[in-house]
């Protein structure tokens, strides 16, 4: 295995219009939601009546009140918390918001030898996505030793290069913390080829087509809703 020095930093790149299609299918979502549940039953109470309308208004309103409330502070209020940059230099793996400001770290020096057969390892928990997410034990603030399932995604935006984020991030691992082992399904589910640390794929991923056509899809099938109660209302 090649051991270059110094070890180089990279960052994650965003594919601009997958992020742009990503962030508009939330918008449409999200106003389609809005339009729906808020806006739908004050219509509805509006056109028929307050005592006809009462129970759907306030199952719409108390739905959107558990939904919308966690998703606005979530996304808005709290939206320069969230991390928009990932990085991958000496230190380990590190992650920024807008500010230039690091939200979240691994670092090398934290990694803690795991329980099971290998210490970096990947899964595939239900609703992770097609790409398995790699999973490794570290030593938190608490001085506790817990479990990390690393996923090279940001939130409202896709990240182009995340096979090439985590080969950098292990090479790392081996370049840094030789004491810890890898299980080398790791390295075929990333597709790293561990002479060169490069990844053997071209261009898109399946997991990008398939994103991209249930985005395509979703899309669809809420515009076809809000036109379908729209055609019944009037």
């Amino acid at each position: 295995m090649h051991t270059e020095f110094p070890f180089q930093k990279i960052e994650s790149i965003t594919n601009r219009w997958m992020t742009i299609v990503l962030n508009a299918l939330f918008f449409v979502i999200f106003i389609s939601f809005a339009l729906i549940f808020v806006l739908g039953p004050a219509y509805g109470i509006y056109k028929r009546g307050f005592e006809a309308m009462l129970y759907p208004a306030l199952i719409g309103w108390g739905l959107s009140l558990v939904i919308m409330i966690p998703a606005i502070r979530y996304y808005i209020i709290k939206r320069k918390k969230i991390a928009c940059q990932i990085v991958v230099d000496d230190t380990g793996l590190l992650f920024y918001n807008s500010g230039n400001e690091i939200v979240d770290q691994i670092l090398y020096t934290d990694l803690r030898p795991s329980k099971q057969d290998f210490d970096i390892y990947t899964v595939n928990p239900v609703g992770s996505g097609i790409v398995p997410l790699l999973e490794l034990t570290i030593r938190s603030e608490k001085k506790e030793e817990t479990t990390r399932r690393i996923d090279m995604n940001l939130p409202f935006k896709m990240v182009k290069n995340k096979s090439a984020l985590y080969a950098h991030f292990l090479h790392g691992i081996v370049i840094f913390r030789p004491d810890l082992t890898i299980d080398s399904f790791v390295f075929r589910n990333y597709s790293i080829d561990t002479e060169t640390w490069k990844v053997n794929s071209n261009g898109i991923s399946l997991g990008g087509w398939l994103l991209f056509l249930a985005v395509l899809i979703i899309t669809a099938l809420i515009c076809g809703l809000v036109f379908l109660l729209t055609e019944i209302k009037n």
